[in-house]
C-alpha cells in the first residue's frame, strides 16, 4: 500500500453510486495501480484545484510506491 506524505486524513466522505459507476471506478483505479479511495480522492482534489476551491498552500499527496 502506498505511503502518503502530508496531512493526516481524519474525515470520511460517503456517497452512493450505481453498480455501473462502481465497476468503472474499480476498473480505472486498477489500471492506474491505485485503490478506489486514492483514485476518487485524486479526482476530487483535482476538481477542487481547478475550481480554485482549495487553499493555495494545498498540495497533492505524494505517493511512494512499494515494490512487490
Amino acid at each position: 500500500m502506498p505511503k502518503i506524505e502530508g496531512d493526516m486524513k481524519a474525515e470520511l466522505l460517503c456517497t452512493r453510486v450505481t453498480s455501473v459507476i462502481k465497476e468503472a471506478v474499480i476498473r480505472e483505479s486498477q489500471v492506474e495501480g491505485l485503490t478506489t479511495s486514492e483514485w476518487i480522492r485524486n479526482l476530487v482534489v483535482k476538481e477542487l484545484k481547478e475550481r480554485e476551491a482549495l487553499p493555495r498552500t494545498y498540495r497533492f499527496p505524494q505517493f511512494e510506491r512499494e515494490e512487490l
